[in-house]
């Protein structure tokens, strides 16, 4: 079965880098999104931990948990909470690999059934989130 979203794209930051910024500081995705996210806190860390995001303009919060994490070259999450997006049965899977040349390849997809919206806007939706983090993150160091 193939994923319901996927962005592939490679930058020059290194994977163990790019780790470190998706799942050491998992609770820090407003400082990736900051013109969309207006509160983040943490409940837990690690594997098992809970991000309780609030999105600008928004009077709900969206519960992410970090499902998995491998290897510095893995992670996947999932929504657990969410009255904000169309969507439900949210799950991502975010994987990084040595890009030929240097760098990073990062390959972030998901799953999830449409819900209060078309599947063919939410998919865009999705991947151009995943495309916005990507370009934050592209521009570390």
């Amino acid at each position: 079965m193939g994923y319901s979203a996927l962005v592939e794209r490679t930058i020059k930051l290194s994977p163990k880098r790019t780790y470190s910024i998706l799942v050491d500081d998992f609770g820090g995705i407003g400082k990736l999104l900051p013109e969309d996210v207006e509160s983040v806190s943490m409940r837990g860390s690690g594997i098992g931990g809970v991000r309780v995001v609030r999105l600008k303009g928004t009077s709900s919060d969206l519960e992410e948990r970090l499902e998995a994490a491998f290897d510095g070259r893995l992670m996947s999450y999932s929504l657990i909470k969410n009255d904000v997006l169309p969507l439900t049965a949210y799950h991502a899977v975010v994987e990084l690999a040595d890009a030929p040349g240097g760098g990073t390849t990062i390959r972030w997809c998901s799953n999830w059934i449409a819900k209060g919206a078309p599947e063919a806007e939410v998919k865009p939706m999705l991947e151009g989130l995943y495309n916005k983090i990507i370009d934050v993150i592209a521009k570390q160091s």
